[in-house]
This record gives C-alpha cells, structure tokens and sequence, in this order.
C-alpha cells in the first residue's frame, strides 16, 4: 500500500493491495484447509468488499471536504449577520430617540415613555400609541392649564393661597416683583379684614 496521503486513495491503488494480499493467502494456504469455496469465489467477495469500502472512504473524504469548506464560508457570513443584526438595532435606536424628541412633552415624560416602551418590549411609535402615553400626556395637560390658571402665574408675584395674614411676605421693594408681591399681599389683607 502506498504511504502518501491517506486521502489520496484512489481504485487502482486499493486493487493492486487486493490482489498482492491474495496471491499471498493463496501461497500460504494448504490443500487441506481451502473450504468449499473456490478461489474465484473468495476473489470476487473480497473485491466486492474493496469496493465497498473505498466508496466508503471516497464518500467519508468528500464529506470532510464539504464540511471544512462549509465551516469556512459560514463563519464570516455568521460575523456579517452579527454585524448587520447589529447596525440595524442601532440605526431603529436612533430613529426611535429621533421620533421620542418629536414629540411635545417633557422630559420626564419621555423618559417614562422610554421606560415603558423597554418593559413592555415595544416600540416607541407602539408606546406612543398606548393608553399610557395618553394618561401621560393628559397629566401633563392639566397641570399646565393649572398652572396657566393660577392667579399671578405668569406675572411671578405669588398666588393668594401663598399668604398667611400673620406672616406677612419678605418683598424687596426694589424691584418690580417685590412690588407685585406687596401689592398682592396689600389686596389679601384687605380682603382678609372686609371678610371679618
């Protein structure tokens, strides 16, 4: 048998063995223990065996080949889904956060909805569009027409829930809101002891 590459067998190689390990069987044997079977007949089994074998091994070569060729094709493609995977989460995050600043609300209730959307392993749009938001944005809605109600809100000089008769306020008659201040508690008091 040749001692190169054992995946380099091919029919004539394994033929040529066969029949060298024949002639020697053949040599050594005695008239005395051949059995009933021929020697023609013991030749044509044992080629037929050789031959299954070496399909065997061709069989067994080629699978090895595939397999090392798919293992090295399927690794980089692999690497290029990871990557893929990857760049498009990132690109949905940013044109997520891009889509969350669009929307008029605060901060804290963009960072509740951030929040939920995680939790709830939704989408912004999809939180955008739950009850939460809305309960969210309703909330918000009406704290600004309170605070936009709320007498002297917008001047700066303090509602007339803010004053106790007894404490009057510490105003710096200096600036115009300290003045506001003043003359909103001046109209307070006066109230105050028409009522009494």
């Amino acid at each position: 048998m040749n001692n190169e590459n054992p995946d380099s067998l091919n029919e004539e190689d394994v033929d040529a063995d066969t029949t060298k390990n024949i002639d020697t069987v053949d040599d050594e044997t005695t008239t005395d223990d051949v059995s009933d079977e021929t020697d023609a007949d013991k030749l044509a089994k044992l080629e037929e065996t050789n031959k299954k074998l070496f399909a065997r091994a061709k069989k067994a070569e080629t699978e090895l080949k595939a397999s090392k060729d798919s293992s090295t094709v399927a690794k980089p493609a692999t690497k290029e889904d990871d990557i893929l995977k990857v760049v498009d989460q990132r690109v949905n995050e940013a044109l997520e956060e891009k889509e969350l600043d669009a929307i008029s609300v605060s901060d804290a209730a963009k960072s509740s909805i951030k929040a939920y959307a995680k939790a709830e392993g939704l989408s912004i749009k999809q939180a955008i569009k739950s009850d939460y938001f809305s309960f969210l944005k309703d909330k918000e809605e009406a704290a600004a027409k309170v605070e936009e109600a709320s007498i002297g809100g917008k001047r700066g000089a303090p509602s007339t829930k803010d004053f106790d008769i007894n404490k009057p306020p510490k105003a710096d008659m200096a600036t115009e809101e300290g003045q506001k201040t003043w003359e909103a508690f001046d109209a307070f008091a006066k109230n105050y002891y028409k009522s009494k």
